[in-house]
This record gives C-alpha cells, sequence and structure tokens, in this order.
C-alpha cells in the first residue's frame, strides 16, 4: 500500500513531470520540421543562385582607370634590373550616376530580386601625369566591374572629338574584370581631360560601387521598396518612399585605403574592394525565416498548452491519459508543417492565419469532449488562440520580438499564479488518491 500512498501524495508533482517528458518527446516531431525548412531554404539559396548565374551575378561598379606601362627597378643578387609593369592611375574626378530597375525572377516557386541598371559615366584625368608616366605608345583604359556576362550594352567613351569601342579586358593580373578602352597611340594628342560613358548593367541582390577617384560622386536612383546600404560609407543623403529611394554619396581619396597609383601585380582585388559601398536589394524576413522563428518558439507553446490541459485537470478533478496529451501535442507539432507547406505559395499572413485556424478547431472540438464540457474546450480554444496570436507577432517582429515574448511571457506566468492561487497542491493529491 505504500506505493499507492505515494502516488497519491505526490500525483500533481509526478503529472507535471510526465507533461515535461511529453513536451521534451515533441522535441523530435519539431526537429524534422525544421531540418525540413532548412532543406527548403537551401533549395531557395540555390534557385537564387541559379538564376543570379543566368541574369547576372551582384556587382560591383566605378569609372575608368588608366593603365600605364612603367619602368620598375628591382633590386636581385646579380644586381639592379628594370622590368615593365602596369600601373593603374586613378582619375581626379568622377561623377557616376546609377538608375536602378529591378524585378522579381522565378524558378519554379521561389523568387529572386534582380535588376537592371543604366549608368551614366563621367571623370576627369590629369593628361600631364598619365604623358610623364608614358610619353608614348597605346593607353589602356579599363572599366572595372564584377561579371561583365550581365553587360548589356555599353557606349563608345567619348574622349573629345574621339570615340573608342569597349573591347574585352587584358590586365597583367587576371584577377581583375571588367571591360577596356584602347587609345591608339596616334589619336592620343586629341584627347581632353573630360570623358563620358554609358553602359547598361545586369545583376542580382547586391549593386556596390567602388571610389576610383580623387573625388567620387555617385547618386542612386531606385525602385526597389527595401533598401539596406552596404559597405564602407554610408550615403551623404538619402530618401526612401513606397516606390523611389534616392541616395548620394561624396568621397575624397583620403578615405580610401590605397593611393592613386599601383601597380597591378601588387595590389590584391579583396584589398580594392574593402573600400566598396551601395545598396543590397533586402528582402524582409521571408518564408523560411520565419516559419524558422515559429519552430524556435514551438516547444514553449506547446508546454504552455499542456500545462493549460493540466490546470483543467486540477480544476475539473478530470485526470487525462497520457494518450490524450500526445494527440494534442502531435496537432500542435503538424502545425508548422502545414505552416511551411503553405507559406510557400499563400503570403505568410494568409498562411499562418489558415494554420492557426484549423489547428484551433481541432484542439477545441477533441479538448471540449475529453474535459467532459464544451465550455472548456472553448477557453481551451480561446486560450490557444491568444497564444497563436502572440506567436505571429513574435515571427514577423524583426526587432520587437525579444521585448514583447518576455513580457508575455511574464504575463502568462503571472496569470497562472493567479488562476492557481486556491489550489491546495497537496489536498489534490491525497482526493485522487482517496478516489
Amino acid at each position: 500500500m505504500a506505493m499507492p500512498d505515494f502516488i497519491g501524495r505526490n500525483r500533481a508533482s509526478l503529472k507535471l513531470l510526465f507533461i515535461g517528458f511529453i513536451s521534451l518527446l515533441m522535441l523530435i516531431p519539431l526537429a524534422m520540421v525544421r531540418e525540413l525548412v532548412s532543406e527548403r531554404s537551401f533549395l531557395q539559396t540555390q534557385a537564387r543562385n541559379t538564376i543570379a548565374h543566368r541574369w547576372g551575378l551582384a556587382q560591383t561598379v566605378s569609372g575608368l582607370v588608366i593603365v600605364t606601362e612603367v619602368d620598375k627597378e628591382y633590386k636581385t643578387d646579380r644586381g639592379v634590373e628594370w622590368h615593365k609593369k602596369q600601373q593603374a592611375t586613378l582619375p581626379v574626378k568622377l561623377d557616376l550616376h546609377a538608375d536602378l530597375v529591378s524585378e522579381i525572377r522565378y524558378l519554379g516557386i521561389y523568387e529572386v530580386p534582380v535588376y537592371t541598371i543604366q549608368l551614366s559615366i563621367q571623370g576627369e584625368f590629369d593628361w600631364r601625369s598619365i604623358e610623364q608616366q608614358q610619353p608614348k605608345g597605346d593607353l589602356k583604359l579599363w572599366l572595372p566591374m564584377d561579371d561583365v556576362r550581365g553587360v548589356r550594352q555599353v557606349s563608345h567613351l567619348i574622349l573629345g572629338e574621339l570615340e573608342l569601342p569597349a573591347e574585352p579586358l587584358s590586365l597583367s593580373n587576371n584577377q581583375f574584370r571588367g571591360v577596356q578602352f584602347i587609345l591608339p597611340a596616334e589619336q592620343r594628342a586629341g584627347v581632353t581631360d573630360h570623358y563620358r560613358l554609358n553602359l547598361s548593367l545586369a545583376g542580382s541582390q547586391v549593386l556596390n560601387f567602388l571610389p576610383l577617384a580623387q573625388h567620387t560622386t555617385i547618386s542612386l536612383d531606385s525602385d526597389w521598396p527595401h533598401p539596406e546600404f552596404i559597405g564602407q560609407y554610408l550615403p551623404a543623403s538619402r530618401s526612401i518612399e513606397t516606390d523611389r529611394v534616392t541616395a548620394d554619396w561624396s568621397l575624397l581619396g583620403l578615405n580610401r585605403p590605397y593611393g592613386n597609383q599601383w601597380l597591378l601585380d601588387e595590389m590584391d582585388p579583396v584589398q580594392l574592394n574593402q573600400a566598396s559601398f551601395g545598396m543590397r536589394l533586402e528582402t524582409p524576413a521571408d518564408i523560411y525565416q520565419r516559419n524558422e522563428r515559429s519552430v524556435k518558439y514551438s516547444l514553449l507553446f506547446i508546454a504552455l498548452t499542456f500545462l493549460a490541459l493540466f490546470l483543467f485537470e486540477v480544476i475539473s478533478n478530470r485526470p487525462l491519459h497520457p494518450v490524450q496529451y500526445l494527440f494534442t501535442g502531435g496537432a500542435l507539432a503538424v502545425f508548422y508543417l502545414v505552416l511551411l507547406a503553405l507559406s510557400e505559395y499563400l503570403h505568410f499572413a494568409l498562411a499562418y492565419g489558415i494554420a492557426a485556424t484549423v489547428l484551433v478547431l481541432i484542439v477545441t472540438g477533441y479538448t471540449g469532449v475529453i474535459l467532459g464540457a464544451r465550455r472548456r474546450g472553448l477557453l481551451i480554444g480561446l486560450l490557444l488562440a491568444v497564444t497563436y496570436g502572440l506567436l505571429y507577432f513574435l515571427v514577423v517582429s524583426e526587432h520587437l520580438s525579444l521585448l514583447i515574448g518576455s513580457l508575455a511571457l511574464l504575463a502568462i506566468i503571472s496569470l497562472l499564479m493567479y488562476l492557481t492561487r486556491h489550489v491546495d497542491w497537496y489536498r489534490y493529491g491525497g482526493q485522487a488518491a482517496a478516489a
């Protein structure tokens, strides 16, 4: 008789331990759902990479850089040697205007933001310095960019009365990319300090600029509604509206981590790109990020639902079987799978509303029967609706989720303490044993 008396006196404690065990057991299906979310997110990343490689990768653009042939002195064991090297010389001034038009491309059910930009580039060179570096021969003018496959159209380079066509890039350092313009030696006498050209370029997700001038001015117009300004420099001014975004940068050569001249063989492209800045076509938390957030809170909300059922047991003195807890937990876990499946085809808010409504209806009807009263089932359903309404705000609130979650948890604990303030847990165990 000792064991039944012990169980009777400690029935509440043992039931709470069991509820904790069932809650932890729910981690198995929740882990499977979370793994599925990660798998679908990886497929989305693959789709984005596929479209980007076909349309155009993230682009980094700038103005022209003059590449000259210079003699450099090197000391070796055999004495002093002179070698021909390619040296990059930056212009005095760069004025670049970019007009970005975005669109959404699809691969299956996955969508990827891409863009096309119209670039108007103007600049000014110091030709006296160039003549001193390389008095004779053809000059190479390099236009840097990351992915030349995204080039849609390049105008002729206008240098005074000269018009030079674009050509494939040929530099001693194969790590640099872009196109080039060749200024023949016999036409060098007719050039002016100012140049201009226009460029149409396709890319995806990110657009960066390089401040390759002693004074760089960049202006950007975009129709993407969710810009994220990235890189080493924020815009000096910006305007973000629902259908138009504008941003302006103005940088001096003093702001760069490299000088106005450098040898191509000695410049690391990574160091060059460290001074890049621009805009990312940011997407607000996508469906897989939101699904992952919801699964992160899942164990807490399942445990709260189990605790609510246990309190109804205590108040109504109607014990529930462990299988009934398992069935209820199974329905709560499947909610996240249904949410993931629906959100891939519907707007997340609509998908969440449908999945939550179905779950509340199922649990309300089931608990109304197992608790022996429809009113109790409706109370559980109401509690579940409020709980998953709170979960939705936690998922969609990117910056307030911690504040909302902590205050809500404190309110729930306070409510549980209030509802059970008159419960004599020892007497509850003794009554159950006597029964």
